[in-house]
């Protein structure tokens, strides 16, 4: 039995049947060794086919386990069963359902995570050990000589690299192999929360005796941090809060445990039945995020949600997930009615059914944000989706200190102005936006703060912003206020063409986006016309990859969706006058006539 579609987690103890299998093993085939088997996601090829009727279908071919389906989604977006199966029956799947049949492997999803040595120092040489082992043991301690458990400490040699987690005393032993205490050229160590990194080249180890390192403290900001006053928070009123937007974060939960984020009610884990597993964070990469977004804001320190009025829904992806959880994700958000959606996974190889759900999202006005990728290649999927905006990182010199991991990250990094692009940050063509993903002061789970690096961080302070203008600009009140594909490509459209430009685009996209600017602060009004048919290439092109992963269904190949940067409108801007003043009494200063000045032509830029 399919489940219900009113269930984005879609699972239940009914949908998981096995159907009989044959206990031969293939001809020539070793009874030994079991068969390999893999996940993958299976849609009709034909319109108007339910999840159960396709779950039946599966059925009669038998050696297939139905996980569980997710129901069609208009005409646009098929029903979908993930099943597990052996190599041998997918390939005789594809051969007896060619044409009727999309069958695509479930890709492994994988968190935008925060960074550590590796990404951005060069990889050891893999050479052969010539000498004994190194032994060392290491121990991170406080300033006040406490020591710091769950401290994440590496080790870079000439010729490998090591590394591990202290312990309830802050002690980590590591082995290096062939390597000398003379030959390590660094020491990383990346606490979970309460303190900066450490960062250290050619330190002074000794194989006899405990290697004791000590950690600056982490001190909240009294004032806003240096991502939120380069991105312009501080320029916009501070009536502007987001009210009535609702932001869906598909990433691994959010601890509501935390004082600030106690006031987030609404959410989901993606794969688990109990009720509240949502309102964890093991992992520790959501909760970062959703203090960005929607931190209730504290009289004295902690940190600023950007738009702390807003409804956040939480969509929990398992530490395993795989693209069938992002539709199930997608699902949640078209029936929750939201409006902005951040993403913090992606993986190397699209989907063409996930692409039709991302499709079916923007046709319903749901605007999906998400991050790069901190792998330092190419634009994961779905950030490099034309229908996605991607975000990439960026850092800012000086906002760390000069023995952190982010100090060695900006040695290695591309510079570019008032700052540089971290070498873990994908990028590419694709790339629309960059923003603070380095050195970013975060809520971290149960109830802390933590120093955060990862693209991640970068897509939830836009999506952020997103949430402001979508509840204030005046587009979003008249022309765009229907939930459609014309208010995701304006919205995309105001944020990219109000961004700062500070580099090459397949570097930092259209540039660092500028709240003030996005919200019309210093902009006139222009006259503005809707046409029609803008973004219905979306809705074309999902089409046409169904009607070609058709085509290509007995092939072994997964078909990959059209890579790109997100589609915009291309209209005036046309920003409304707030339903406030800014501050100041609504009086331009000398700095905003100077800008609008610049904006409009009329004077050089500083």
């Amino acid at each position: 039995m399919a489940a219900s579609r009113d269930n984005p987690r879609s699972t239940s103890s009914r949908d998981r049947r096995k159907s009989a299998r044959d206990p031969r093993p293939a001809p020539g085939g070793d009874r030994r060794k079991p068969a390999r088997t893999s996940q993958y996601m299976i849609a009709s090829a034909g319109p108007g086919v339910s999840g159960q009727a396709l779950a039946e279908r599966l059925n009669q071919f038998g050696n297939i386990e139905i996980l569980r389906t997710h129901d069609r989604r208009d005409a646009i977006a098929p029903a979908i069963a993930v099943v597990r199966m052996s190599d041998d029956a997918t390939a005789a799947l594809r051969r007896s359902a060619t044409g009727t049949l999309i069958i695509e492997p479930d890709g492994h999803l994988r968190a935008a995570s925060f960074v550590g040595a590796s990404s951005f120092f060069p990889a050891a040489a893999m050479m052969t050990a010539l000498g004994p082992d190194l032994k060392v043991t290491i121990r991170i301690v406080s300033e006040a000589g406490t020591p710091v458990e769950q401290a994440a400490v590496r080790l870079i040699g000439e010729q490998a690299s090591i590394q591990g987690l202290t312990d309830s005393d802050g002690r980590v032993d590591l082995t290096l192999q062939g390597e000398l205490p003379e030959t390590v050229a660094a020491i990383f160590v990346n606490a979970r929360s309460g303190f900066w990194g450490l960062w250290q080249d050619r330190p002074y180890l000794e194989t006899d005796a405990v290697n004791t390192f000590t950690l600056k403290p982490l001190s909240l900001p009294e004032a806003l941090d240096w991502g939120g006053a380069a991105m312009q928070f501080d320029r916009i009123p501070n009536q502007c809060r987001g009210a009535g937007i609702r932001i869906a974060l598909i990433d691994s939960g959010v601890a509501t445990s935390h004082k600030q984020l106690t006031r987030i009610d609404h959410g989901i884990d993606i794969r688990s039945a109990e009720g509240q597993s949502w309102s964890k964070d093991p992992i520790g990469h959501g909760t970062p995020c959703a203090g960005l977004i929607n931190a209730a804001p504290q009289t004295a320190h902690g940190i600023r949600g950007y738009a702390p009025d807003s409804e956040l829904h939480v969509c929990k992806l398992p530490p395993d997930a795989h693209c069938s959880d992002l539709i199930a994700a997608l699902d949640y958000c078209l029936q929750n009615g939201i409006d902005v959606a951040c993403l913090g996974f992606g993986c190397e190889r699209g989907s063409a059914l996930v692409e039709q759900r991302i499709a079916m999202a923007k046709q319903q006005g749901v605007s999906i944000i998400a991050a790069s990728g901190n792998s330092a290649g190419a634009v994961l999927f779905p950030a490099c989706s034309p229908c996605v905006l991607a975000v990439g990182a960026v850092g800012q010199m000086g906002s760390y200190p000069e023995d952190s991991p982010q100090a060695a990250q900006a040695v290695v990094a591309t510079a570019v102005a008032g700052g540089f692009v971290p070498t873990f940050s994908c990028r590419g063509p694709e790339l629309d936006l960059c923003a603070p993903g380095v050195a970013v002061i975060a809520c971290q789970s149960p109830d802390t703060y933590a120093i955060c690096d990862s693209t991640s961080l970068a897509a939830a302070h836009v999506a952020a912003l997103a949430a402001l203008i979508l509840a204030d600009h005046g587009d979003f009140k008249g022309s765009f206020a229907a939930k459609d594909f014309q208010r995701v490509e304006r919205l995309f459209q105001i944020l990219k063409d109000t961004a700062q430009p500070i580099g090459h685009p397949w570097q930092t996209g259209a540039g660092l986006p500028d709240a003030a600017q996005a919200l019309g602060i210093w902009s006139e009004q222009r006259p503005l016309v809707v046409p029609l048919n803008v973004g219905l290439r979306e809705m074309r092109n999902a089409i046409r990859q169904l009607n070609e992963i058709q085509l290509g269904a007995s092939q072994a190949m997964p078909f990959e969706p059209l890579r790109g940067p997100a589609n915009v409108t291309r209209l005036p801007l046309n920003p409304g006058p707030l339903p406030f003043q800014a501050d100041g009494g609504g009086k331009a200063s000398i700095h905003e006539l100077k800008a609008a000045m610049v904006l409009a032509g009329l004077a050089a830029g500083p």
